[in-house]
């Protein structure tokens, strides 16, 4: 191999277990999130294997950062929120034919919540949670405008984000008519 393709297995070995370890994952918890194993994600992490263009996009996807952030390095700052539009499923995986709610363990990391927003009513600002906190909202009904840190993600009944809010966010119902019905899932850092 060439030293330019030397130091770009290195640099993105270091950016995905750097990523990881942020996140608190471990290669098991990488491995489910992303749909590759975890022998390969330690084969990347070492720098012994060449990961495809679609591995390296499943990474960044399980890891909540842009491919640029394992590629080139960096902190990954090119997106803190991933949007995954009615219709669509992530990863290639098929909708489940139901939804399954339940009460978290006293020491889970989990949180489940369902809030109906009147119409044109913001939840006001959060702070940021702990680094590696992970929020994931499903719009059931209504519209929602999602702001994390200078990133605004507008959202339909059906639509779904996960966003990083280690920085400030809001939540808003932005229609003057209608209640918002949403379904949020706070994975803790």
């Amino acid at each position: 191999m060439s030293t330019l393709e030397d130091d770009i297995l290195g640099r993105t070995g270091q950016a995905v277990k750097h990523h990881r370890e942020a996140a608190r994952l471990s290669l098991r918890d990488l491995a489910a999130r992303s749909d590759i194993s975890a022998s390969m994600i330690s084969d990347i992490e070492r720098g012994a294997k060449s990961p495809t263009v679609v591995t390296v996009v499943r990474l960044a996807r399980a890891l909540g950062v842009g491919v640029a952030a394992l590629v080139e390095g960096g902190d990954g700052a090119a997106s803190r929120i991933g949007v995954l539009r009615q219709g669509a499923t992530a990863h290639g995986a098929r909708p489940a034919p139901w939804d399954r709610l339940g009460p978290a363990l006293p020491d889970s990391r989990i949180e489940l919540m369902r809030f109906r927003i009147p119409p044109a009513t913001s939840l006001g600002v959060s702070p940021g949670h702990a680094a590696g906190t992970i929020e994931h909202v499903h719009v059931a009904e209504g519209r929602l405008c999602v702001t994390v840190g200078e990133e605004t993600a507008e959202l339909s009944a059906g639509d779904s984000c996960s966003c990083r809010t280690d920085v400030a966010h809001a939540i808003e119902n932005p229609d003057p008519d209608a209640e918002a019905l949403i379904y949020l899932v706070t994975e803790r850092g």
